[in-house]
């Protein structure tokens, strides 16, 4: 193992004087075929989508635990590398493999295991291993030492490795400090675990979780209804000190806890009841903007499909607040410069005019108001004609490639790939759109292309020649293998 190239080594060489990581800095690379998932992103999904795998086989790692009993470090490091190199992930058998450690400890040596996997966190070159590593020397009898803080604080420092990390720094006396200090440094996925076992232990770390802990960049609903409760948000709302901002707070709060999805939500909290009640009390005072008016419908819908106790009552008082003149007016305002259409439309108002007219305008950022207005045929053809004109077809329809279209090379395909789906609800408009989107060199557009022909031709529409030769000419030249074969049933 070389200590030039070790991801602890890269780490610390990377790190800038805040204790962040650049923004640019991955552990792991872009594979040559596929998708590169973010630091963190693997790790995530299975904590939060998955759990652990059901009787894994973990007989390759219990025999590197063996092999390092017996001092045997080269061939364990080796052998980790090869498993983990065939596809092998820590996460989901991190589990079962600490279950076989303590039901087998006659077969294993502390202090070897110790040494061994002391020397994978700061030398090993695979990041698995290192994860590997930190699993192991969590169950291990050992002093709180500060080089193994130190150490892991700067794994941590990589969204890949921060949940692993966590796992070890929370059992130090300072743990719930450590966690803090970690959860403050990161934006991404390790952020989110680590907001996920912070326990505001002071107002400083309360105040933190819920104005800024639950901020990340995957998505702020896994950690909302966490700020939620450990932040005290409810009891910020019930004072006589409530002020505008706290509203407004409480607003992207709830908006994010609304579902139960990607993690349980207000449906799971037992004082949803008392929180919405204070919140509606102070839109009364406080709502005023689009933003705090959206939020009150969804708080609606939310209680529309609930059955909280207070149901009725929360419904009253939200309805009240939508139903009222203020709130009228600030969505017809909005509408007129050229926002708040779909509260608009929720709450029956003039909508679809002042939609189409900003659709024309400003069709290369709000093209997703066509989903107001295709599905209930209105401005169907202008809003064909508008894109046929702005997008230049011809040049788009090039050809049949392998690109995934992620780039700003590529930002029209997404608008006509947008297109083309909305085009599903209009059977026989928007032919030369569909045409240009299934002879395109981005792999997403064309399949796109042939979802609304499949649910054309399953709505009883006869597709014109035109689209029949396209389909041919795409059939002879298609060079993706999954849509060659897709395109055999069409």
């Amino acid at each position: 193992m070389s200590e030039n190239l070790s991801i602890y080594n890269r780490i610390k060489e990377a790190l800038l004087p805040d204790g962040t990581l650049p923004e640019d800095f991955v552990l792991r690379q872009m594979p040559e075929q596929g998708l590169r998932f973010a630091d963190g992103a693997i790790d995530g999904t299975v904590r939060y989508h998955m759990g652990p795998t059901k009787n894994p086989d973990i007989s390759a790692l219990t025999l590197v635990l063996e092999m390092a009993s017996q001092e045997r470090f080269k061939d364990s490091a080796n052998a980790l590398i090869t498993h983990f190199q065939n596809g092998g992930v820590m996460l989901p058998v991190m589990d079962a493999l600490q279950d076989w450690v303590f039901d087998h400890p006659e077969k294993l040596s502390p202090e070897a295991l110790g040494r061994f996997c002391m020397t994978l966190l700061v030398q090993s070159e695979d990041v698995e291993s290192v994860k590997f590593a930190i699993t192991i020397l969590e169950l291990l009898d050992r002093e709180e030492t500060q080089e193994l803080k130190d150490i892991l604080l700067v794994l941590a420092a990589s969204e890949e490795l921060t949940l692993f990390c966590l796992f070890l720094l929370s059992s130090f006396e300072d743990g719930n400090a450590l966690i803090y200090s970690v959860a403050k440094r990161l934006k991404g996925w390790g952020r989110i675990h680590a907001v996920s076992m912070l326990k505001p232990e002071n107002d400083e770390m309360a105040q933190w979780l819920l104005n800024e802990g639950w901020r990340n960049e995957i998505m702020p609903e896994y950690s909302a209804i966490v700020a939620i409760k450990r932040g005290g948000l409810l009891d910020r709302l019930v004072g006589d000190n409530a002020t505008k901002e706290d509203f407004q707070l409480a607003g992207e709060l709830i908006g994010a806890s609304l579902e139960d999805n990607p993690v349980p939500g207000l449906n799971k909290y037992k004082k949803s009841n008392e929180l919405l009640g204070a919140y509606l009390k102070l839109a009364d005072k406080y709502a005023e903007d689009l933003e705090d008016y959206s939020n009150i419908f969804d708080i609606r819908d939310f209680l529309e499909k609930g059955e909280l106790a207070e149901k009725d009552n929360l419904l009253k008082s939200a309805g009240s607040i939508l139903d009222s003149k203020e709130c009228i007016d600030c969505v017809e305002a909005s509408m007129d410069g050229g926002e708040g259409f779909y509260l608009g439309k929720a709450l029956g108002l003039d909508y679809a005019a002042r939609a189409m007219d900003t659709l024309r305008h400003e069709w290369q950022t709000k093209y997703d108001i066509i989903d107001l207005l295709l599905p209930e045929k209105q401005y169907v053809d202008e809003i064909i004609e508008l894109f046929e004109d702005e997008l230049p077809l011809e040049d788009m329809a090039s050809g049949p490639e392998n690109e995934m279209g992620n780039d700003e090379r590529f930002a029209d395909y997404g608008i006509l790939s947008y297109v083309i789906q909305g085009l599903q609800s209009v059977p026989g408009k928007g032919e030369r759109l569909i045409c240009a989107g299934l002879y395109s060199p981005v792999i997403g557009t064309r399949n796109i292309a042939l979802n609304t022909v499949d649910k054309w031709r399953k709505s009883d529409f006869q597709l014109t020649t035109t689209m029949e030769n396209t389909l041919m000419k795409l059939k002879s030249s298609e060079v993706n293998e999954q849509t060659k074969k897709r395109l055999e049933k069409f």
